[in-house]
């Protein structure tokens, strides 16, 4: 299983991922199609992630709102983009953490700004900064983690060849 898993990690985190971007979808379009009881359970799920789900920051598919607001849908589904394109270009270098924090900085000066009043973030500037972040989170991280697999591949190769 160790094995299957360390060889097989980016797809399944993409998968997950994926399911994990385009959920938030799902709660208005069973809403839409007559399902309220599933619409509203997706709805809360998801916003147990810790979503606040303001509807003034938030999309709206058929008349319903999204099941995360503007930022987490920029993040997650950037996340999910990323992993794809990682997956294509799996010798990329990781992001320094300085660079890193860097990225994070707009998202981190955006929410806090708005959390505290000082001002009222838009549609857009709430997307870029989600998107930033989630893109600077997989250049961080999934680098990183395909060496880490890699090296648990070299361990279970050279435990099996052993037996």
């Amino acid at each position: 299983m160790a094995g299957f898993i360390t060889r097989h990690w980016l797809a399944l985190l993409n998968l997950g991922m994926g399911i994990f971007a385009l959920g938030p979808f799902l709660s208005p379009i069973l809403m839409a199609t007559g399902h309220p009881i599933w619409g509203r359970a997706v709805f809360l799920g998801l916003g147990a992630t810790g979503c606040h789900q303001l509807p003034s920051r938030s999309w709206f598919l058929f008349g319903y709102q999204v099941a995360l607001c503007q930022r987490d849908v920029a993040f997650y589904g950037s996340l999910f983009l990323g992993g794809l394109f990682f997956a294509l270009h799996r010798q990329l270098r990781p992001l320094n953490w300085r660079l890193y924090l860097l990225c994070v900085l707009p998202t981190a000066v955006d929410g806090l700004t708005q959390l505290v009043g000082l001002r009222e973030s838009t549609w857009l500037l709430r997307s870029i900064t989600g998107a930033l972040f989630g893109f600077a989170s997989v250049w961080l991280l999934y680098p990183r983690l395909e060496q880490a697999m890699r090296e648990v591949q070299a361990t279970l190769r050279a435990a099996s060849a052993k037996s």
